[in-house]
């Protein structure tokens, strides 16, 4: 089923469409509307201001590299009767960056319920090109991918006066999936910070965690009856910590862990699918700052909660482990990490939300006969991309926040004959063996 409805369709199959592109903006109560012609006179007045429209929206997804593109358009106002100059210098003018903006194709002879929002996020920036001349830059909705903005908490001295002064300041870990050293090296796949001197309490992760398995001092396994596991609600945030009966001096606590669930409060299924922790870490730690109490809505972060509810992983059994905690990130950085130990692709909507998009890989399609167009008058050059040869592939993975990589996979192609080995790290990889 394509995007446009069949009312747009028809009207664009016409020998002479009556088709306009649409620019708005909102700041404040008030939408302006703006369009490269004066012709459209439903749905309100559009002003015959656009000089340009910056070239196409590109919306496909990155084929040769797991990453989710960030694209601009550009649009060029005329302001002849300076109007956008009183109103952008004026009291508006701090509004205007992040306002909501959209592009529309639309007909008069179409209602505006079947008009096609072509793109839908925020004003970047806006700047006078030339004289009588204004440049718009709309972006997505993107401002937390593009700033280092994950995680959001560190560990403050207004909420932890009594902490080691060495992990003062340190992001506060978040933690998906499982994450143990059980089979590995067997002394704590995370590490814990001293939050409160004097009650002997380590902090595992903002949030409540489902579990923490095994609790490890200098590499040892600590008995059960050492410590308790608690989630204390600190100014409004409810983290996870071990409280330990007796001080633990200089030694070095970490711990094998179970990651979120899809309550908030312990009793819910850890989330495990790489597709469900991807939507999770937008909505609540990317684009939300969650703090205590239910997760977060994902209504209120730009997310096409239809792909990323895909069964694709669930139903191979695949799982992830996610741990954000050594160093604040950017959040695209964070996204592209779990796309690329996914095989998982990311795009924007036309509704401006990321959606997921998935290669299935099992499912091969062929067409029975071949058509030629081009090549049937210029006929066939085939090359082959000899710089590009991959015949041995090191994949690395199950990393551990102590640990690092824990496993490597090597796939060989020993028919080639050539030398042209490459490596994979697969960050978001289970951290964890059976």
């Amino acid at each position: 089923m394509g995007l446009l409805s069949a009312a747009m369709l028809a009207e664009l199959k016409k020998q002479a469409p009556d088709a306009v592109f649409l620019f708005t903006f909102t700041l404040g109560a008030t939408t302006y509307r703006f369009s490269d012609t004066g012709r459209l006179d439903t749905a309100g007045l559009y002003e015959p201001k656009v000089l340009s429209w910056g070239g196409a929206i590109r919306r496909g997804v990155n084929v040769f590299d797991n990453v989710l593109e960030l694209q601009n358009v550009e649009i060029m106002l005329d302001d002849t009767d300076r109007s956008l100059a009183a109103l952008l210098q004026g009291a508006s003018r701090n509004l205007v960056r992040g306002a909501t903006a959209t592009v529309v194709l639309a007909s008069r002879n179409v209602g505006s319920g079947d008009w096609f929002t072509l793109f839908s996020g925020r004003i970047d920036s806006c700047s006078q090109a030339a004289p009588l001349t204004w440049s718009f830059e709309l972006s997505p909705n993107a401002l937390p991918l593009r700033r280092e903005s994950v995680p959001k908490t560190r560990i403050n001295v207004s909420d932890w006066p009594s902490s080691a002064v060495a992990v003062r300041d340190l992001p506060v870990p978040i933690a998906y999936g499982r994450i143990s050293s059980s089979n590995e090296a067997n002394n704590g796949a995370v590490p814990c910070y001293l939050v409160d001197a004097s009650g002997f309490r380590y902090l595992v992760a903002a949030g409540w965690l489902k579990a923490v398995d095994t609790v490890y001092k200098d590499a040892v396994p600590v008995a059960a009856a050492g410590y308790a596991i608690t989630h204390p609600i600190v100014n409004g945030r409810v983290f996870t910590l071990i409280d330990f009966t007796t001080t633990q001096g200089t030694s070095t606590i970490t711990a094998d862990v179970q990651g979120y669930e899809d309550v908030g409060d312990g009793t819910g299924t850890l989330i495990t699918d790489p597709a469900a922790i991807g939507q999770h870490l937008l909505v609540n730690w990317i684009f939300g700052d969650y703090k205590a109490g239910l997760w977060l809505s994902p209504s209120s972060a730009p997310v096409d909660t239809t792909s990323f509810a895909t069964t694709f992983f669930s139903a191979r059994g695949y799982e992830a482990s996610v741990y954000i905690g050594s160093a604040k990130r950017r959040g695209l950085d964070v996204v592209n990490d779990a796309l690329k130990s996914f095989e998982a692709r990311a795009c924007w909507t036309p509704a401006g939300k990321i959606a997921l998009k998935v290669e299935d890989f099992t499912a091969w399609a062929y067409v029975p006969d071949l058509v030629l167009v081009g090549d049937e008058i210029s006929g066939w050059n085939l090359t082959f991309p000899i710089a590009t040869l991959v015949d041995e592939i090191e994949a690395q993975y199950a990393r551990t926040p102590t640990g690092g990589y824990t496993q490597t996979l090597a796939v060989k192609d020993l028919v080639t004959g050539e030398d042209a080995p490459d490596a994979l790290a697969l960050p978001y990889s289970p951290a964890f063996f059976l």
